[in-house]
């Protein structure tokens, strides 16, 4: 009950205008759970994403279930013959699912037509798609990135079935171990990596390729820490961000893929990770959450954040709508928080 009230009065005060942007309360989807501190609940969405009308919110749960919220009536349909082992990553242009179930398939799924395509198999550990659905890229954990070529196949082999082959491996330096992503026009793919050495603990480095070389463009080198939960893209594929750990204490940092050049570090968060990044539409804000329930949006060409509110419970997922019109975020109370996003000079 303490908890109801607590999420209640968070919900009916939260009316954030600070520094150019604005935060309001819209509604709430999925019921209220208590949150467990030792494992967290099935329903809690471990990944959050819009399509791309704003209609549409997929999450997938800690549980491996994936459902589809219709934002306008709140009501959701569970995408029931799909048991996600690990959920990869979304096309928001054609609107598919690159998923590795439960028996290790790694197999794209079309949430309109329902129809399944097997891609590969084996105990892929990471991958991510393309927004166009033209290429993926798949990583089973160690120094090898696969990148895929998809292609529509003949029509009369039925309407969004796909064809894909490998088109090559590109060799990594060190285990991609902390996430892997493609950036949605398909240019870039950005490789977490870890490495353990006796005497300097764990390091991280993100290697940046172009999908079409053979090395890597660019080697962001974030020093000694444990690792990451989130590697994207900026929509416009300008920038890089991550999340970083160090002596248990979290932050975050944004490069410029093109000149290196770091836009954002901060350090020393009270949170031991945090697990959740969204970058806005327009690329220039970027909303953390973590653990301890701190909500943050921050101001890029500023560096400093605009909006900060804390939940009663972590934050697990974070997700902006394309038109800008919501940020989702996912809590450990196994609700989905959506609210109102505007920066002060629109209308």
């Amino acid at each position: 009950m303490k908890n109801l009230l607590i999420s209640f009065l968070f919900n009916l005060l939260l009316c954030l205008s600070v520094q150019g942007a604005t935060l309001e309360f819209a509604f709430q989807l999925g019921e209220h759970q208590q949150p467990r501190l030792d494992v967290l609940l099935p329903d809690v969405a471990r990944r959050l994403v819009f399509n791309k009308t704003g209609t549409k919110l997929i999450a997938k749960g800690m549980g491996g279930t994936i459902v589809e919220w219709d934002i306008q009536t709140r009501q959701k349909r569970e995408i029931s013959h799909i048991h996600a082992k690990r959920w990869f990553a979304y096309s928001i242009g054609e609107n598919h699912l690159l998923v590795r179930k439960a028996n290790d398939n790694v197999a794209l799924l079309s949430l309109e037509s329902g129809n399944e395509t097997l891609l590969t198999s084996g105990q892929y550990e990471s991958g991510s798609l393309s927004a166009d659905n033209a290429l993926a890229v798949l990583s089973k954990g160690d120094n090898e990135v696969e990148v895929w070529q998809l292609a529509k196949q003949n029509p009369k082999a039925g309407e969004g079935q796909k064809s894909a082959k490998k088109l090559k491996t590109l060799q990594t330096s060190f285990p991609v171990r902390n996430g892997l992503t493609l950036s949605d026009n398909g240019q870039f793919i950005a490789a977490a990596e870890g490495s353990y050495r006796d005497g300097e603990g764990h390091r991280t480095a993100i290697e940046i390729w172009n999908a079409t070389d053979e090395r890597p463009v660019k080697v962001f080198n974030t020093g000694e820490i444990l690792g990451v939960w989130n590697v994207l893209f900026s929509p416009d594929a300008t920038l890089l961000a991550v999340d970083t750990q160090k002596n248990a204490h979290s932050g975050i940092r944004i490069w410029e893929i093109e000149t290196g050049r770091q836009r954002l570090a901060k350090s020393e968060f009270e949170a031991y990770w945090t697990r959740a990044l969204a970058f806005s539409p327009t690329s220039d804000y970027l909303a953390s959450g973590d653990e301890a329930g701190n909500l943050r949006v921050w101001d890029i060409s500023e560096g400093e954040s605009v909006i900060w509110e804390t939940y009663p419970t972590g934050i697990q997922a974070l997700a902006f709508s394309p038109s800008g019109e919501y940020l989702a975020v996912a809590l450990w109370d196994a609700t989905i928080q959506i609210l109102h996003w505007r920066k002060n000079n629109e209308r």
